[in-house]
């Protein structure tokens, strides 16, 4: 009786939501309307417009199809399309760019109406390329008159079961190599397909006895720890860990300080009994701020130190140094380290797509694993802002929502997929509370949260916040607080498009009220800092501007005509100049990118600033950062060709991220970093098409024996809507550049001053690069270990593809990670682990699982 009930109630709610559509016409129209979207050809041709991107420009097509006939032509199909469309051959449909990415759809007079089952294709002309299936952005909606917005039920976002991300049916997947893979016809990237990644893992390889021990100090892989040590002399024996460790009567202070690291110790299985192993801390005054001497014997484990910074330090390597899958006994051994850079960051942008407190958490937990110090928390752009600033509500009222609302009085315009409504997990904001919470929790990690609202660019959400404020007092009639924080200049003709396709995204810099504002926020989060028992020692101003966003504004001409030198370039320097030399009054140290300070006189900034060189090194990124070291500012390696971690992990057109700077950055690429010779990557590295390019740095080499102060991993978010796909681009690869960020390798190439770099000057020896190898094997046999820990702590990283040939009707694979279980399956039947090369008939498809075997990689087809 219970079944029969329920089965009557769901036959009543189906029924009701089938009136329901059948009364809501535009909801039966979204939920039925087929939507398709394809990549036709990435190959410019002479019809591309050349004020366009210079003239590079590909060719799509998004189809329409309805199992019914539909007559009413009043109607807008609104969709986010990352690259601007700037024309469309449909006589039946407009495409228009409205703002940013958002475009609409609508019909024009000679539409009349769909019949049914008929595809109506609209070819269109848009900037640039897309090479990747996950270009194109979900949640297209449509609206009607003055009816609500209905989301288009095709165009939603599936979750792939193996992998736990997001995936795209209703786009057509890239097929064809040569005309929508490769970006030109001298584009010599390889599409990474199993045999390839195959060979790529082949040519890696060394023999296992070369990489399974170091004679000078008895080094195995088994006590690799990430990041590395400096130094490690394994000795004779070993401790049981079940038995446990105990901390003295005169530490249990230290170990309430150092909860979180003991957190940890937990997790891998090494936990505080009362009978357990002796943990004894000793303060040594020698040694460098963060670093420790780890003593592990058979009596005891004692842990030497100057700061609770290095004690915290010497506890995460000693869980680094516990496998989960075998936490029986560990080596006895002894370990004096310290860190290669004093900043080791992480950049997290949650302005595009917002990521909660939780998320933020497990980011903070797992960074500080690794010794990353840094979190650069991007609070701030055009599509969002993301912290409660009391004193200033309409900031997260509407900036940190994006939905449909013309009128932008409740919402920023929808973007980057967000869709027609407010409650999206996009959308949202850290309040007050929040936020003094996130700022404790990094503390007990000892991780610095350096806060970030992008600035003059980058600003709209700010901007429309703040023409709301206006607004609203102006209707109160009060001119004075309307116009207390305007960021805008009404009187403004200027027309202009930013790098992301905006046209009133940037701050107009000659109002005095943008200063007003800046120190507003900046005060106010001073505050919460305050608050949280933490100082706000450094603020990233972002820097980002548009050029000749100024050149008809009123004001700024009345500036300029005051003072002549002032062109609108030097107007955005100016504001830089001002906003840095305003924080450095309240104590605050200013960080900012690269561009933006290049613009700026360092004779007007403050002496201590840190620059984020974000320069592409195959375009001779290297000059900026050393120009930035040699002006005597802390210099943070931020390049994108390898730092930056919304770039996809292989060449391949199911790999999501945006690709302008590398087209593939695999853990590996990452742990064969030199931050401290860039231009010496010209011997390793390709360009963006995977071609050869060179390095002089005969007239910009750093002087003085200077060096950068960092090194920081980014994470941008447009394409980032789930916070597993956080996990997934973040992990593993955030482990091997924190690995450079802690521990200088010995085969790094020295830096050498007045040097050309090509992939013939050979000056990264053979031996070398064996080294690097052979260290890169040992590192990979611990990322198995760290690994299997990420997932016990619910990180779900990504799991590499493998690679697979066939050869002689025998499947051959092999994996990135040697330890990793690779699996198969012939005709879509049972999937089988894969052991040692098998004879196969069919078709076979192959696939990674990850250590503790909760999720996999992609399914790849041979």
């Amino acid at each position: 009786m219970q079944r029969l009930g329920l089965l009557l109630t769901l036959s009543i709610f189906a029924l009701s939501a089938c009136k329901s559509s059948r009364h809501n016409p535009v909801q039966r129209l979204a939920e039925q309307l087929a939507v398709q979207y394809q990549v036709i050809t990435n190959r410019a041709d002479e019809t591309c417009p050349k004020q366009y991107a210079g003239g590079a420009c590909f060719q799509g097509q998004i189809s329409l199809q309805l199992p019914y006939e539909y007559t009413n032509s009043d109607w807008q199909i609104y969709f986010s399309h990352v690259a601007p469309i700037r024309s469309e051959s449909s006589e039946l449909f407009d495409i228009i760019h409205i703002n940013g990415d958002l475009h609409k759809i609508q019909p024009t007079a000679a539409f009349n109406g769909f019949l049914n089952q008929q595809t109506y294709k609209i070819q269109f002309k848009a900037d640039y390329w897309h090479l990747s299936n996950f270009d194109a952005i979900p949640n297209y909606f449509i609206v009607s008159g003055e009816g609500q917005p209905e989301l288009i039920r095709s165009t939603k976002a599936r979750i792939d079961q193996q992998t736990g991300q997001e995936i795209l049916p209703f786009v057509k997947p890239i097929s064809d190599y040569e005309s929508q893979f490769k970006r030109t016809p001298d584009d010599k990237t390889l599409w990474a397909t199993p045999q390839n990644i195959y060979q790529a893992n082949a040519d890696r390889l060394l023999d296992e006895q070369l990489i399974n021990i170091q004679p000078s100090t008895g080094l195995t892989a088994a006590n690799r720890v990430i990041p590395n040590v400096k130094q490690q002399q394994i000795g004779q024996g070993f401790i049981n860990l079940q038995r446990g460790f105990s901390i003295s009567a005169q530490d249990q202070a230290l170990y309430a300080e150092l909860r979180s690291a003991f957190f940890r110790l937990n997790l891998v299985g090494f936990n505080n009994i009362a009978s357990g192993l002796p943990l004894t801390f000793e303060r040594q005054s020698q040694l460098p701020v963060e670093a420790y001497q780890l003593d592990i014997t058979k009596q005891g484990i004692k842990i030497n130190y100057t700061n609770l910074q290095g004690a915290f330090y010497a506890i995460q390597t000693l869980a680094n140094l516990i496998d989960i899958q075998d936490s029986s006994q560990l080596a006895v051994q002894k370990i004096t380290d310290e860190p290669r850079y004093d900043f080791r960051g992480l950049h997290i942008d949650v302005s595009r797509n917002f990521h909660g407190v939780n998320q933020i958490k497990k980011l903070i937990r797992e960074m500080s694993a690794y010794k990353l110090n840094s979190l650069h928390l991007h609070l701030g752009d055009d599509e969002g802002w993301r912290v409660e600033i009391p004193g200033l509500p309409e900031l997260t009222e509407l900036g940190a929502n994006r939905c449909f609302d013309p009128q932008e009085n409740q919402c920023l315009q929808a973007q980057l997929g967000s869709g027609p409504y407010k409650q999206t997990q996009v959308n949202g904001f850290y309040s007050v509370d929040e936020y003094i919470d996130l700022l404790k929790y990094a503390k007990a990690h000892f991780v610095t949260v350096l806060p970030s609202f992008d600035m003059p660019g980058h600003s709209r959400a700010a901007i429309k916040a703040m023409e709301k404020r206006y607004r609203d007092y102006m209707a109160k009639g009060q001119t004075a607080l309307a116009t207390e924080y305007l960021l805008s200049d009404f009187a403004d003709k200027t027309q202009y498009e930013s790098v992301q396709f905006y046209s009133d995204n940037t701050i107009n810099v000659c109002m005095p009220s943008a200063l007003h504002f800046v120190d507003k926020v900046v005060s106010e989060l001073a505050q919460l800092h305050r608050q949280a028992g933490v100082k706000l020692d450094k603020y990233h101003i972002g820097a980002d501007e548009t050029a000749g966003a100024w050149v008809k504004s009123p004001i700024c001409q009345q500036l300029m005509a005051q003072d002549p030198s002032l062109t609108g370039e030097k107007l955005g320097a100016r504001f830089v100049e001002q906003v840095a030399n305003q924080l450095a009054q309240k104590g605050i140290k200013a960080a900012a990118w690269s561009d933006g300070l290049s613009h700026a006189n360092a004779n007007n900034l403050p002496n201590e600033i840190q620059s984020n060189v974000w320069s592409t090194l195959f375009w001779n990124g290297h000059q900026t950062l050393h120009d930035h070291i040699n002006k005597g500012w802390q210099v943070v390696v931020s390049n994108p060709d390898v730092t930056y971690f919304d770039f996809p992990y292989e060449a391949h057109p199911d790999e999501r991220g945006y690709y302008w700077a590398s087209r593939a950055t695999n853990t590996y690429k990452v742990f064969q970093f030199m931050p401290d010779n860039t231009p010496a990557m010209a011997e390793v590295w390709h360009d963006r098409q995977n071609q050869p390019y060179s390095a002089d740095d005969s007239q910009t080499s750093i002087t003085n024996g200077q060096r950068a102060a960092g090194l920081q991993a980014h994470l941008w978010s447009e394409t980032t809507r789930l916070d597993v796909t956080v996990d997934y681009l973040l992990f593993p690869r955030l482990l091997a550049l924190a690995e450079r960020a802690w521990h200088q390798a010995d085969w790094e190439l020295a830096y050498q001053p007045n040097r050309q770099y090509s992939q013939q000057s050979g000056y990264l020896t053979q031996q070398d690069q064996q080294q690097r190898d052979r260290d890169w094997q040992m590192f990979n046999q611990a990322l198995s270990r760290e690994l299997a820990k990420l997932e016990k702590a619910q990180v779900q990283y990504r799991v590499a593809t493998p690679g697979a040939k066939l050869q002689a009707g025998q499947l051959y694979m092999n994996h990135i990670l040697p330890k990793t279980q690779l699996q198969y399956r012939i005709n879509q039947g049972a999937w089988q682990d894969y052991n040692q090369p098998v004879k196969v008939n069919g078709q076979v498809e192959v696939r990674a699982k990850s250590q503790l075997g909760t999720f996999y990689s992609r399914t790849e087809a041979l």
